[in-house]
């Protein structure tokens, strides 16, 4: 019985340092939207759908951005199913309800650019994220 008490205070204990940090990170992040979590999850998934599109089979993506006052500087890194390096780099300045980042945003497989844009995604809608 001690060991099956000690276990689960354990797990209590691990859940609410999770949430705390969770908790924390969430306060961190501007209301307007341009956090650098939103920012890095959205251009990652954006950006994906866009090289799918272009027939690049991607097999993974991960996407890190550090905001500053009305931008945020993204850098991506990832591997296509035969291996050739994906990177998307550049500077977001608008997100959209996590449907459009706005700024500019080029993407390289290999040696190959795949797109250099302005805008990722449904930029057409006008509600910006936090809203």
């Amino acid at each position: 019985m001690g060991k099956a008490r000690r276990n689960w205070a354990v797990g209590a204990l691990l859940a609410s340092a999770s949430l705390v940090a969770t908790m924390t990170l969430a306060a961190c992040e501007p209301a307007d939207g341009l956090g650098s979590s939103a920012v890095s999850v959205t251009t990652d998934q954006l950006a994906t759908h866009a090289l799918k599109a272009d027939h690049v089979k991607v097999q993974w993506l991960s996407c890190s951005a550090r905001t500053g006052t009305k931008r945020a500087s993204v850098d991506c890194v990832g591997r296509t199913d035969d291996q050739q390096k994906i990177s998307v780099k550049g500077t977001v300045t608008e997100q959209l309800d996590n449907t459009c980042v706005r700024g500019r945003l080029t993407a390289t497989v290999g040696t190959r650019r795949v797109f250099d844009v302005q805008g990722l995604g449904n930029c057409g809608k006008r509600t910006p994220a936090g809203s």
